[in-house]
């Protein structure tokens, strides 16, 4: 394919590392990428694989897909003019809190060019990747606009631990730097000054505007012992992520541009925007805990190493061969009415909504028992049935009830192994498979709220992320067992599209933070492809 993007400039500021690293990846898959800014001046601060022209060059070319994502007039003008089969608003951000609730498109904002662009962006034809989760989310929740999901990443040639001789008689605390006022630098000086008065060996530390080469950014990470982000939004973080993959220990604001991998108490601590006091708080207590500061970095490490400018560059690649594919499909056409309801006949749109509100699971009656089959020729699938059963069989043997039981195969297999189970689940069809597959177990067609009776062990597996509010569920679920419950969930695959009779798919750390709300006592296991929480008498009160 042929792809544009049009940038304002090639410096180090304002998300253009994204586009190098996209750019750089889809060129050695075989694209012709081009990249069209301001002077046509090369970039002078990393390899920049794609062609480099200036921006009047787009108008004489075309091109297969064309990307901006500054939604400054001249971006938005070339972007129009542009000859092009695809044309993509890639949303990096947001911008301002204020900003983004005069955002409504209904509302019109002429005193604020920039926000009357992010308007028009949102409200053109254009498909949009939105740079994080909570962007994709957000457009959806707020403005009711369907997005990609087109992650950033890490580059781990230049984003790795690396051992440093450090001072022992200084605390090197390292930010950004960054001299715009939504990136916190105010807050952190300002946490500085309080930390100060307890532990006098606080140096603050920053890189912007100091020049330092790429393949010297690891080391510099490294060579702090704590790093902060105070910024105010942003879509997705990448000195945050960047500090993770160098191994150091991180306190940012708790934003939507971090919610991808920065999980309180987990892989960070959050702290609330603008807030110096809870800042400095946070620096002092990692300071003091050395076990804490272990945790945070091995958990962030482990945890940042997925997202990579190579997974980023497939998604791409497949988004925009797809949408070019079908940009003419029906179905594109009835998600553009989406977009722009006016174009909607009253008959398809309630036909639409119908159907999503409804969102059956009709998988028994389209596939038969066919966890059953899978079991016998799908090696993830049987590898995960029989971790769900070892685990069981080193449990003292009692009553079991198998919440969402489907067509009965664990259930059977957890019988045969000596526990009296119950079955039960929503789906006629599945209840009937059940009996016929497994006549010695007890199922029935129930919901879980209206189930009275106390089992030893609880298991749902394959739940919780088909319900809108498992919050409800789990409320529910507690209440229900006087042993132990187990909970499984299908791991999440940032660069995967989520099943559609998935509601939501969880990373480990937003798993364990969900049950955290509800158990004292869990421990999580994860594969490749499953997380697996294994729940002790709760000791917590709803």
């Amino acid at each position: 394919m042929k792809i544009g993007f049009i940038e304002p400039h090639l410096k180090i500021h304002g998300g253009i590392r994204r586009i190098i690293e996209l750019s750089n990846h889809l060129v050695k898959r075989g694209h012709e990428v081009n990249i069209f800014h301001s002077d046509g001046a090369s970039c002078k601060w990393m390899e920049c694989r794609a062609k480099i022209k200036p921006y009047n060059a787009v108008l004489s070319e075309t091109h297969d897909a064309i990307i901006y994502n500054d939604p400054n007039p001249i971006d938005f003008r070339l972007t129009e003019r542009a000859e092009a089969k695809l044309k993509v608003y890639y949303v990096l951000g947001l911008y301002e809190q204020n900003l983004l609730t005069g955002i409504n498109l209904k509302i019109y904002l002429p005193r604020n060019q920039r926000a009357l662009l992010i308007k028009k962006s949102l409200q053109s034809s254009y498909l949009k990747l939105a740079n994080s989760t909570w962007l994709h989310d957000w457009l959806k929740d707020n403005l009711n606009i369907s997005s990609e999901i087109l992650l950033g990443g890490v580059n781990t040639q230049f984003f790795r631990p690396v051992e440093i001789e450090k001072n022992k008689n200084e605390i090197r605390i390292l930010c950004s730097g960054g001299e715009r006022v939504h990136e916190g630098m105010q807050t952190i000086v300002e946490a500085i000054k309080l930390v100060k008065k307890e532990e006098s060996k606080i140096v603050l530390d920053t890189y912007h505007n100091k020049g330092i080469p790429q393949e010297e950014m690891a080391a510099k990470y490294s060579s702090a012992d704590i790093f902060v982000d105070a910024r105010w939004h942003g879509g997705w973080n990448n000195p945050v992520a960047e500090a993770m993959a160098c191994k150091v220990p991180v306190i940012c604001s708790d934003i939507g541009s971090v919610a991808d991998f920065a999980f309180d108490e987990r892989t960070a601590l959050l702290v609330p925007v603008k807030d110096s006091k809870s800042m400095a708080s946070a620096i002092i207590r990692l300071i003091q805990n050395k076990h804490l500061r272990e945790k945070l970095t091995n958990n962030a490490y482990k945890h940042i190493q997925q997202f990579s400018w190579q997974k980023s560059a497939e998604c791409f690649e497949k988004i925009i061969e797809k949408k070019i594919m079908h940009k003419n499909s029906f179905r594109e056409k009835l998600v553009n009415c989406i977009h722009n309801p006016k174009n909607i006949s009253k008959k398809i749109k309630s036909i639409m909504l119908r159907n999503a509100k409804a969102k059956k699971f009709d998988k028994y009656e389209q596939q038969g028992a066919y966890h059953w089959r899978l079991y016998k020729t799908d090696v993830i699938y049987t590898k995960h049935v029989d971790f769900l059963i070892g685990n069981f069989s080193q449990m003292l043997r009692g009553t079991l009830l198998d919440v969402g039981c489907g067509d009965g195969l664990i259930s059977c297999q957890l019988a045969s192994i000596g526990f009296k189970v119950m079955g039960i689940d929503l789906e006629k069809e599945a209840i009937k498979l059940a009996k016929q597959k497994c006549s010695h177990v007890e199922f029935d067609k129930k919901d879980l709220y209206a189930e009275k009776q106390l089992f030893d062990y609880v298991l749902a597996s394959e739940i919780i992320e088909h319900l809108e509010e498992p919050e409800n569920f789990l409320k529910k679920l507690k209440r229900l067992f006087k042993k132990a419950a187990v909970i499984t969930t299908p791991r999440r695959d940032y660069y995967r599209q989520i099943d559609y009779y998935h509601f939501r798919e969880y990373s480990k750390f937003e798993f364990e933070s969900l049950l955290g709300k509800f158990f004292n006592k869990v421990r999580i296991f994860e594969t490749e492809q499953h997380l697996y929480a294994i729940i002790e008498l709760e000791v917590t009160n709803d």
